[in-house]
């Protein structure tokens, strides 16, 4: 992340949805989360979201809409 890379946290638990919490912001550690993809799908929605824009704000709407 201090490379400037984007990072996506996902769950691989069958009913596992990472959401944005209180306890874990998001902004300070720099990470994006999947909502209720797992990690396989986040990762392909990740790298078509990166063909589109790399300001983190935009990346997680993208997660949340898709």
């Amino acid at each position: 992340m201090a490379a400037g890379i984007i990072v996506c946290r996902a769950s691989r638990a069958p009913s596992g949805r990472v959401v944005l919490h209180d306890e874990v912001n998001d902004d300070e550690l720099g990470t994006i989360v999947s909502d209720d993809l797992t990690p396989q799908k986040a990762r392909v929605l990740l790298m078509l979201a990166l063909t589109r824009t790399k300001d983190k704000k935009q990346l997680q709407e993208i997660f949340f809409t898709y």
